[in-house]
């Protein structure tokens, strides 16, 4: 992942802080779901799926903010 700056950190904290619709600090597949289709109408709940299992990189079930990031940025 490369270097981030203050700002994009805050960019990336209120993009996480949107997806995380209850606050608890973990995105759940449904949150990501709902992500990925505001991004991309057009991609099946399969691939939702897909792409979240790619971003939980330690395969716990939720996406933890640093998870997020390394997603993001990629």
């Amino acid at each position: 992942m490369q270097d981030v700056t203050p700002d994009e950190l805050t960019g990336l904290r209120q993009s996480f802080d949107n997806c995380d619709n209850d606050a608890d600090g973990w995105i759940t597949t449904r949150e990501f779901s709902a992500l990925l289709q505001s991004l991309d109408g057009d991609l099946s709940e399969d691939e939702c799926l897909l792409a979240f299992e790619m971003t939980d990189g330690d395969g716990d079930g939720l996406i933890s903010f640093e998870e997020f990031m390394a997603w993001w940025s990629d």
